[in-house]
């Protein structure tokens, strides 16, 4: 699984990225603003994006708009500490809003959710695999 987390706070990035590889996965690419998320994103796809909202530079929904383009499978979750800047337009683009500090029961279930987000596709695609048939 590709994971991209996007925060401006090393501790945040370095937290999710250790949960993360202890549930299994990879290691996170990691963004510490919006311009470096969107360089990142126009490279190299990813399955789950976890993203701050309130960064400087480019906004959040920005990124969110611009990955749901090129990435219309990625899950998005919005990770922040402060919950009411997170806009509705945001909220509807965004899989997932999470409340900082993030809870380890909940990135667990983020990443075993997109797992299986991700087996489910494989399996959709190896329907239309003639080599697959009976």
């Amino acid at each position: 699984m590709n994971v991209l987390i996007v925060d401006d706070d090393p501790d945040v990035q370095q937290f999710l990225n250790s949960s993360m590889k202890a549930l299994g996965c990879e290691e996170a690419e990691l963004a510490a603003s919006g311009e470096d998320a969107l360089g990142k994103a126009v490279v190299q796809t990813f399955d789950l994006i976890t993203l701050d909202v309130k960064m400087p530079g480019v906004s959040g929904l920005d990124i969110i708009s611009v990955v749901r383009g090129l990435m219309p499978w990625a899950v998005i979750a919005i990770v922040s500490g402060y919950l009411e800047d997170v806009t509705d337009q945001a909220k509807e683009h965004a899989d997932l809003v999470l409340a900082k500090p993030v809870h380890l029961e909940k990135i667990q279930a983020l990443v075993e959710l997109t797992r299986e987000l991700i087996d489910k596709r494989e399996a959709i695609r190896k329907l239309s695999d003639p080599s697959q048939e009976d």
